[in-house]
């Protein structure tokens, strides 16, 4: 895991500054997180197919505003090795288990950018010289997290396909290795 997490934060171009300055906006983060969550779930019970998900037992959209608000918090962790890919992970594979489809997942981390940007950065830092080194480095933290997500989409999906075909991983693994 640590081999791929390594390659995924060099790929997202996450550099030690950006995760010195994640870790300098904790503070602000902590402080503005139930903003972005009251907004992200008020922008998400518009849809009524999302608010049916968000609603199908009692008190699930209460533990899911706890869990938004942690996510954005540990956003400024120092940390993001096995054990960060690992919490992600969990979190793709939870909305894979709820049936909730990728592109949902690619709107609200959209969402969540454009509300982290405005109301941590640009208004919390507005006069900063790193203001933009802060929303790059929120950018590319999120794009990390976006990545882990999906790939448990994608993991989902191969373990699918592999139960209904009986084909082995490595088969599979070679098989789309021929194809590009």
């Amino acid at each position: 895991m640590a081999k791929i997490m390594d390659e995924i934060k060099q790929i997202s171009m996450l550099t030690d500054e950006d995760r010195a300055l994640l870790c300098d906006m904790r503070g602000v983060i902590e402080r503005r997180a139930p903003e972005i969550v009251a907004l992200f779930y008020a922008h998400l019970q518009r849809f009524p197919h999302l608010d049916a998900i968000l609603n199908a037992e009692p008190g699930r959209i209460e533990r899911l505003k706890g869990h938004l608000q942690q996510w954005l918090i540990t956003l400024a962790d120092d940390t993001h090795g096995d054990a960060y890919y690992a919490r992600r992970y969990r979190i793709g594979k939870r909305h894979v288990e709820v049936g909730l489809e990728p592109r949902y997942v690619v709107a609200a981390m959209a969402f969540c950018r454009a509300h982290a940007a405005r109301l941590i950065v640009e208004e919390e830092y507005a006069a900063d010289p790193q203001k933009e080194a802060r929303i790059r480095a929120l950018n590319r933290i999120m794009d990390i997290d976006l990545n882990i997500m999906l790939q448990s989409y994608d993991d989902h999906r191969i373990a699918q396909f592999l139960e209904v075909t009986g084909f082995s991983r490595e088969l599979f693994d070679n098989l789309m290795s021929g194809l590009g």
